[in-house]
């Protein structure tokens, strides 16, 4: 990919801040423009491809792969899965609040996973998908970058050492190719939409304002704060990725809102 030689006072700006706030914090990000049918072009990058603990990101690849088997044919998006079919476990979304003798369509369940976070929801599509046919897709997609390697809330797993996991840079052509999709028909129009109803807005647009629409998923775990998705603006289309490992949770939301606002400046008023 080519990168700008101007995005070095964006990155400059970044790093300023970074240091200020997360001097010991593991932190990832890269800016991108995005054009249809053309090789994105970075405009500012730092440890893209420092492998990174996922979180709540590895539910971008399980939606993609979703609509990949609806789009061919492989699934139905109205076919219901049975809320049973996965135990009961705590953190994002509403389905822990339900008892058992709910189903729910596949387009509920993404719904639910990308726009609420819930994790429930995840397991279930995890479950009936194949945790070994979604790092498939990834494989064919070009991101092999990004493992899904165990259940939400599976700490046990996490005390064996299986993580999820990411990269900057792989999540940005994830996002690359969702991108591409979203004039594309039905599948691709649906999960760009389903990404810009995104209801957690705590870190990147922090600072924006409601109005502004970024197509994004976040992610929380203990001392990991990430955000990621891309921002229509009057001037094109820019992926936005940043992932903070090794940082305290406030202190990381505080980073992200700032890194927010800096990269959304410097894209509308400082690119040539």
């Amino acid at each position: 990919m080519e990168k700008l030689l101007v995005g070095k006072s964006l990155e400059h700006q970044l790093d300023t801040v970074i240091k200020e706030l997360a001097p010991k914090g593991n932190i990832s990000y890269v800016v991108l423009q995005f054009d249809d049918e053309e090789e994105p072009t970075i405009i500012a990058s730092k440890g893209e491809d420092t492998v990174h603990s996922s979180a709540s990101l590895i539910k971008v690849l399980i939606m993609e792969y979703v609509f990949h088997l609806a789009r061919t044919e492989q699934l139905d998006l109205n076919d219901t899965v049975p809320l049973s079919r996965t135990p009961r476990v705590e953190g994002g979304g509403a389905l822990q609040e339900l008892v058992a003798k709910h189903s729910f369509t596949y387009l509920e369940l993404c719904r639910l996973m990308m726009v609420l976070s819930d994790n429930i929801a995840t397991n279930l599509l995890i479950t009936v998908l194949g945790m070994e046919n979604i790092n498939a897709r990834a494989e064919q997609l070009g991101v092999d970058e990004i493992e899904l390697n165990r259940m939400m809330m599976d700490f046990e797993a996490l005390a064996e050492g299986r993580d999820n996991r990411m990269t900057a840079m792989a999540l940005a052509r994830l996002y690359k190719h969702i991108f591409e999709c979203r004039d594309r028909d039905f599948y691709g129009r649906e999960m760009w939409n389903i990404l810009g109803r995104q209801q957690f807005r705590d870190i990147l647009p922090f600072y924006w304002g409601e109005d502004v629409r970024f197509h994004h998923k976040t992610g929380s775990l203990d001392c990991v704060e990430h955000d990621g998705g891309i921002l229509e603006t009057f001037r094109g289309h820019f992926c936005f990725i940043l992932l903070m490992s090794d940082i305290d949770n406030d202190r990381g939301k505080e980073l992200g809102a700032r890194v927010g606002r800096i990269m959304k400046e410097f894209v509308e008023e400082a690119l040539p």
